[in-house]
């Protein structure tokens, strides 16, 4: 899905209200091993200190459609702003979600009541290693505290309306290779083969299902995701069925990473790839004025053009696999970069979901007066996939 060049109004308030994660100095990853709790109760927490000294919410209802937004802790306006800065470009201003691929409706009903306030925390903290779904926690180059985290969970609570009786208890006893032969049948052309992911979220990624329930899982297959593709197989499978589904997915689960990161704080003067070269040129080459492809990008590389490729993702996703030669600005720190980035010079950002977060960086650009800026049409996903040159780690190459 491409979109159009815009700079939108919220992320102009949020960078005015001058948030700490915004400073030029690196972020200290915190130390707090208590971070995810250890209270699944879905009930917003209140307590006032969750979000330190970071006033960057304020008293202000940054979605503005919430008529019970007074009702509000403080916690649920900051958690509020937050989201709306970091996480709404791909999962909608109200968690409507698939703003960006595979980005799930947050803001889902069924999901949000099986969901335990660690789920969330972990998944945010984490992400989903290998998809467009980053690593937020600044353990792993990411910009949230794990009091930050707390106060996203917290506002996306306000968006829930029931509660479920205990379903994490529940362990689930089955047959992987029946569920095979179930899931080849129902659920691979939008989950993937082996669960990667496709039309649809990945259900085999490490950190999933290391935070999912058995009960949570069979929650999901039995109800599905009502307003989505996500159909429910409740009335349709046998409850010995669907127990045989959600032992495939356990049998899936492999070892987590989970190891901080040193402070990450690349340098942003340096930039440029194949200086001294023949100035890369992409005009004749855009669709849609913008957008430039993959192929296109590694030829002008390989040729020993000199140009500047912007990697617009957190930290953290740069750290486990970048273009080589690419400089780590995530979208929400472009202000930092726009006075050491060349005017004169093509450049083009990428991202890997593969344009929301690439295309918030060049609105960036182009509002403050460049010219010379292009989005990598498949972004880094496909990049990789082509077999292009990546590196993995703070050095550029």
């Amino acid at each position: 899905m491409k979109r159009s060049l815009k700079v939108t109004a919220a992320l102009i308030v949020l960078q005015l209200l001058a948030c700490p994660q915004q400073d030029t100095e690196p972020p200290i990853p915190g130390n707090d091993d208590d971070s995810a709790g250890d209270d699944d109760d879905l009930t917003p927490g209140n307590d006032d200190d969750s979000a330190g000294d970071d006033d960057s919410a304020g008293d202000d209802d940054s979605t503005g459609d919430d008529d019970d937004s007074a009702s509000w802790t403080q916690q649920q306006h900051r958690g509020a702003a937050l989201y709306e800065q970091y996480c709404s470009l791909c999962h909608g201003t109200d968690g409507e979600g698939y703003l960006a691929d595979e980005a799930n409706a947050l803001g889902n009903e069924v999901f949000l009541a099986a969901a335990t306030d660690d789920f969330l925390r972990g998944s945010i903290s984490h992400g989903r290693p290998g998809t467009p779904m980053s690593a937020w926690s600044m353990d792993y180059a990411g910009p949230l505290s794990p009091p930050d985290i707390d106060d996203i969970v917290s506002f996306m609570r306000t968006w829930q309306e029931h509660t479920l009786p205990e379903i994490h208890n529940i362990v689930v006893q089955g047959d992987p290779s029946s569920g095979l032969v179930l899931y080849e049948q129902y659920c691979n052309t939008c989950h993937g083969v082996q669960g990667q992911g496709d039309t649809a979220v990945s259900i085999a990624n490490p950190w999933f299902l290391e935070l999912a329930s058995d009960g949570f899982l069979l929650h999901a297959i039995n109800e599905g995701r009502p307003g989505t593709e996500m159909a429910g197989w409740e009335q349709v499978l046998q409850e010995s069925a669907r127990h045989d589904l959600v032992a495939l997915l356990r049998s899936w689960a492999s070892p987590v990473e989970d190891t901080a990161v040193p402070p990450f704080n690349p340098d942003l003067s340096d930039h440029l790839i194949n200086p001294g070269g023949t100035p890369a040129a992409f005009g004749a080459d855009l669709s849609e004025g913008l957008f430039v492809a993959v192929d296109r990008v590694q030829q002008s590389v390989a040729a020993g053009e000199e140009l500047v490729i912007l990697d617009a993702r957190p930290g953290s996703d740069y750290l486990a696999g970048h273009i080589s030669g690419a400089v780590s600005v995530p979208f929400y720190r472009m202000n930092e970069a726009l006075g050491l980035l060349p005017q004169d010079r093509w450049i083009v950002t990428y991202c890997g979901c593969p344009h929301t977060l690439s295309g918030e960086a060049a609105d960036s650009l182009l509002a403050a007066g460049f010219t010379q800026v292009a989005v990598l049409d498949e972004g880094y996903y496909t990049w990789l996939g082509n077999g292009h040159p990546t590196t993995t780690g703070s050095s550029r190459y």
